[in-house]
């Protein structure tokens, strides 16, 4: 098989031009944009890298959301190895911090605070677009350092499709395989857009220069296997040019193993069982999730009010529900407890634009989220119940200003509640309550944006913005490693930036970003705080501090070059011994596309990272990696075409969380039908 693919690349690469080299270029668009799930600032100049287009996902081959937007400048990925998530940090903010979004409908878990984004899926997406510091304040609450919002394709024809599959091969046996199919038709007066997938990983392969571990002896990793089921279906009514109504559905369904931890701080082995000695929260932890479902179903509606006013409607449901098992010993064929999530989400908002004055955009929006939370195990039947609502009023007007200068301000106003927070008693025979607060917090955000010239945009801003605490930051137990905060307060960022961008010449553009996010009642994970166990504390003042670099270059006839550079320094001022986590402090990225033809190309593309703390104490650190990866595609008729990749090309064997190796090298192919 390896023989195989790699005869697929050498075929790509010499078979014949077919047409203008163009074509072929990463970042044109194949996917028509489902324009009402977006959330635009008007009159912001997009300069800072912040949009991933469905042909770019399509070309780098990235099934995931964690995978498409890792090819930004300011983002860097993470690992919550312990269950087997993935996490995505945005200048240093996470995804308690940056949320993700469905349309600009929120997908975070009540709970949690946020959402794996490896179970989602990219055969169905036009675009990904994350607003790195400075966010639309319609957005909604808890967008601290940004947001990141989903945007669902749309038909266009009367009807448009396709269908993708594709496999891969790992320590010389199948990996993964997956299948996604997407049609839709576009009638006029009415659409329907429908798409499902399957992404089925039966392990990863760790890389041969893996050694070997008590817990993990390499080759395919131990429980890495995950399965995801996604399907979505949406119905829209177009009565004219201007209005639009659609009804959405989005459902989920994934298991997943988690492997063992293998690095050196043994009291990631958390037993659940105790939170008694040393001894028994160190031993080994046979974890897996049985179900992670998703499921949400929305409505977007747009009417034109005149000529220049326009209301948008929001309203939505999210369902999530998670089944952890807790096995008894390595055989994994008993469990010792299975504990049950069941969330809920209720939203909606209403949004009215209006120009009734010249050269100026004013806009308003209520928005309401209720969540709930409900868990019970199979040793402790009795459910706990938490229940929190937030409600946010908005503002936020555009002036052009003249012809190249356009000011943006915004403010918002956040009123959160804590309507229930249940614990349990010593015996776990009775609920007991939290203490629940409530919180309240003014968001403000300026820009200036305008033309310098017709090669150069600019812009400045500053936006203050806060989270607040998620029910788990103040209650959770996390597995009798941690105690509880109900104290915890929300945490407030001052986000300053200036983003520049030029175009030299027709083939090669340049961007630039400087950044810095002052950051007061921090929230952070201290280790061992209290009585040897973890707690969620306001640690005082952080200041993160950054600057990114990109250029997009069409070298020659045939050769596209993509680089991007990202530097954040984070610190804890207030008490600089609690180190930040997960991110690193430099990131190289590119690639270099050979292109051949219409859908003819070779690429090389690589990453490199610097090390990053995975402890907040420096104790356990991953170290930098570099890894490369290339690919190749022919088309073989006009909606026919195939690709081939190796990936992790070296075999390098890395971590981005200390303990948690990522895979070694891995041969991927697939076979693509668009109508």
């Amino acid at each position: 098989m390896k023989k195989t693919i790699l005869t697929v690349l050498l075929l790509a690469s010499v078979r014949p031009a077919m047409a203008a080299e163009q074509s072929a270029v990463i970042g044109d668009d194949s996917a028509t944009v489902f324009t009402a799930g977006e959330v635009v600032v008007s009159g912001k100049k997009e300069i800072a890298r912040e949009r991933v287009s469905a042909r770019e996902i399509e070309k780098l081959d990235r099934k995931t959301v964690t995978q498409a937007v890792n090819l930004l400048p300011g983002v860097t990925l993470g690992n919550v190895g312990g269950r087997n998530e993935g996490m995505i940090y945005v200048r240093g903010f996470d995804m308690r911090q940056v949320p993700l979004y469905l349309d600009g409908v929120p997908l975070y878990v009540p709970y949690d605070g946020y959402v794996d984004p490896n179970r989602f899926t990219t055969f169905d997406l036009s675009e990904i677009f994350v607003s790195k510091g400075f966010s639309s304040v319609l957005y909604g609450p808890n967008n601290l350092g940004g947001a990141i919002n989903m945007v669902s394709r749309k038909p266009e024809g009367k009807l448009d499709g396709n269908v993708k599959g594709g496999i891969s091969f790992a320590d010389d046996a199948l990996a993964s395989k997956f299948t996604s199919i997407n049609i839709g038709s576009n009638q006029g007066k009415w659409y329907v857009q429908a798409g499902g997938t399957i992404l089925d990983r039966k392990f990863i392969a760790l890389s041969d220069s893996f050694k070997q571990t008590a817990d993990e002896n390499g080759g395919q990793r131990d429980h890495s296997d995950t399965k995801d089921m996604k399907g979505s279906i949406r119905i829209g009514f177009t009565p004219n040019e201007t209005d639009e109504y659609s009804l959405s559905f989005s459902a989920l369904h994934s298991t997943k193993g988690i492997p063992q931890y293998t690095g050196a701080d043994r009291t990631r082995l958390n037993s659940v069982l105790s939170a008694g000695s040393a001894s028994d929260r160190n031993k080994v932890k046979y974890w897996g999730i049985e179900a992670w479902d998703k499921s949400s179903l929305y409505y977007i509606g747009k009417t034109l009010i005149g000529e220049k006013s326009y209301v948008k409607t929001k309203a939505y449901f999210d369902n999530y529900y998670n089944a952890f098992k807790y096995y008894k010993d390595v055989t994994y064929t008993s469990y010792s407890d299975i504990s049950y999530y069941d969330e809920k989400t209720f939203g909606g908002g209403v949004e009215f634009g209006t120009e009734i004055i010249s050269n100026d955009i004013l806009k308003f929006a209520l928005l309401d989220k209720s969540d709930k939370h409900r868990e019970n195990s199979v040793k402790v039947p009795l459910p706990k119940e938490m229940e929190d609502n937030t409600f946010s009023a908005a503002v936020e007007n555009t002036w052009s200003a003249s012809k190249n200068i356009s000011v943006i301000a915004g403010i918002r106003q956040d009123f959160h509640s804590v309507i229930r927070a249940d614990g349990y008693n010593s015996s776990s025979t009775a609920t007991i309550p939290f203490p629940t607060r409530d919180s309240q917090a003014t968001n403000y955000q300026l820009a200036i944006s305008g033309k310098l010239d017709d090669l150069q945009d600019i812009t400045a801003y500053v936006a203050q913005n806060t989270r607040f605490p998620t029910l788990k930051d103040r209650y959770s137990y996390k597995n009798f490693t941690a105690t509880p905060n109900p104290e915890l307060q929300p945490e407030h960022s001052w986000n300053y930036g200036l983003d520049y961008s030029i175009r030299p010449s027709g083939n090669l553009r340049l961007f630039a970003s400087v950044y810095q996010s002052r950051l007061t009642d921090t929230i952070q994970q201290v280790s061992k705080a209290v009585n040897g166990l973890d707690q969620m504390q306001n640690t005082g003042k952080s200041t993160f501090t950054g600057a990114e670099v990109a250029a997009d270059w069409t070298a020659m006839k045939g050769l596209k070059t993509n680089l991007s550079y990202s530097y954040i320094k984070r610190e804890n001022e207030s008490n600089p011994a609690i180190l930040f986590t997960d991110v690193p402090r430099n990131k190289l990225s590119g690639y270099l596309q050979f292109l051949l033809g219409k859908k003819n190309w070779v690429m090389l593309e690589g990453e490199y990272d610097s090390k990053r703390n995975s402890s907040s104490d420096g104790k356990y650190i991953a170290g930098s990696f570099a890894v490369a990866n290339i690919r190749a595609s022919a088309g073989l008729t006009g909606q026919i075409s195939i690709q081939a990749s190796v990936e992790n090309l070296f075999d390098r064997n890395y971590q981005i969380s200390e303990g948690y190796p990522e895979a070694g090298r891995a041969y991927v192919m697939s076979v693509a039908y668009a109508f």
